[in-house]
C-alpha cells in the first residue's frame, strides 16, 4: 500500500514545485497585493502542475509513443523525478494514470474555483490554458518545440495566474516578468532533459533543441551556460526598464551551484543534476524575495 500512494505521489513529479509556485508568486508580488487568495491561487498551480506531469505519463506511452517500448528504446529514467515510465515498467495501468491525473485536476479545481470566487473570471482563462499547454507540451516534442510550450506554461501562465488576482492586473508586464524564468527552467533545463532522452526518441520523431544538440554532437555543458548567461541578462534588462526591482539581484547566488553543476556534470551527472537543479529553483525564489523586498 505505502508503495502504490508513493507511486501515485511520485506521478505528480512535485521535484519542480518551487518553480510552479514562485511564477505564480511573482505575479502576485508585481501587484502587491497579498492575501490568503495568493495561497489558494499558488496551490491551484501546484496541483495543475501535478496533473500535467502524471497526464504527461499518459500521453508519452499512448499517445506519441516515447515511453513505450525495451528500456533502451524509450525515454531515460530521471534521477530527478520518479512516476515517468509508470506504465511501461508495468508498475501502473494506463486507466490508474488517467484516474490520478483527473484527480490532481479536481484538487486543483477546488482551489482556482475559490479563487475565481474572490477575483472574477481572468484568473480561470489562464488555468483553462494552462491545462490545455499539457497535450500541446506532449506532442510538441515532435515538432521542435516543447521548450516553448513548457515555458509558456510554466512561466508566462503561472506568472499570469497569479497576477489575475491582483486589483488592478497588468499582464504584459506579467508576461515580461516571467521571461528570466521561462528561459533557466523551460529553455535550459528542459533542453537538458530533451538532450538525455535523444538516443531513444530522435529515431522515433522527437525534435526539440535540446535533441539537436545531441545530434550535432555539441556541447551539452556550453549549451546550458549559454542560457543561463541568457536568463541573467533578461532579469537585467528588466530590471533596467523597471519591471523587476533591484534586490531580485540576490538571485546571482544560484550562480554557486550551478557553476558546481556544469563542472561536475560529465563525472558525475546524477549528483550534477540534482545541485543543478538546487541552483535553478534558488533562482527562482530569490527573484520572489528580491521582487518583494525591493
Amino acid at each position: 500500500m505505502k508503495d502504490k500512494i508513493l507511486t501515485h505521489i511520485g506521478l505528480g513529479r512535485f521535484f519542480a514545485l518551487p518553480c510552479a509556485a514562485c511564477s505564480v508568486l511573482l505575479g502576485v508580488a508585481l501587484g502587491g497585493h497579498w492575501s490568503w487568495v495568493s495561497a489558494m491561487v499558488t496551490l491551484a498551480a501546484v496541483f495543475e502542475m501535478a496533473y500535467s506531469h502524471s497526464f504527461n505519463t499518459l500521453l508519452d506511452w499512448a499517445w506519441t509513443g516515447f515511453d513505450k517500448g525495451t528500456e533502451e528504446e524509450r525515454s531515460k529514467p530521471k534521477v530527478y523525478t520518479h512516476g515517468q515510465q509508470a506504465i511501461a515498467t508495468g508498475t501502473m495501468s494506463v486507466r490508474g494514470v488517467l484516474i490520478n491525473g483527473l484527480i490532481y485536476l479536481a484538487i486543483s479545481a477546488v482551489f482556482i474555483a475559490v479563487v475565481v470566487w474572490q477575483t472574477g473570471w481572468w484568473v480561470l482563462l489562464f488555468w483553462v490554458l494552462g491545462t490545455l499547454v499539457t497535450f500541446w507540451y506532449s506532442i510538441a516534442k515532435k515538432f521542435w518545440m516543447p521548450e516553448l510550450a513548457l515555458g509558456i506554461g510554466f512561466a508566462t501562465i503561472g506568472t499570469m495566474m497569479g497576477m489575475a488576482t491582483q486589483p488592478n492586473p497588468d499582464y504584459l508586464l506579467a508576461g515580461l516578468a516571467s521571461i528570466p524564468f521561462f528561459v533557466m527552467f523551460s529553455v535550459m533545463c528542459e533542453s537538458l532533459d530533451q538532450w538525455a532522452d535523444a538516443s531513444a526518441n530522435w529515431p522515433r520523431g522527437g525534435r526539440s533543441l535540446g535533441m539537436l544538440v545531441w545530434k550535432m554532437g555539441g556541447s551539452i555543458v556550453t549549451y546550458a551556460v549559454w542560457w543561463i548567461a541568457i536568463a541573467y541578462i533578461a532579469q537585467l534588462f528588466l530590471v533596467q526598464a523597471g519591471i523587476l526591482k533591484p534586490l531580485t539581484a540576490l538571485s546571482l547566488v544560484a550562480t554557486v551551484p550551478l557553476a558546481f553543476a556544469i563542472a561536475m556534470i560529465e563525472k558525475l551527472p546524477d549528483k550534477a543534476i540534482i545541485i543543478g537543479l538546487g541552483g535553478v529553483f534558488i533562482f527562482h525564489i530569490l527573484i520572489v524575495v528580491g521582487q518583494v523586498m525591493g
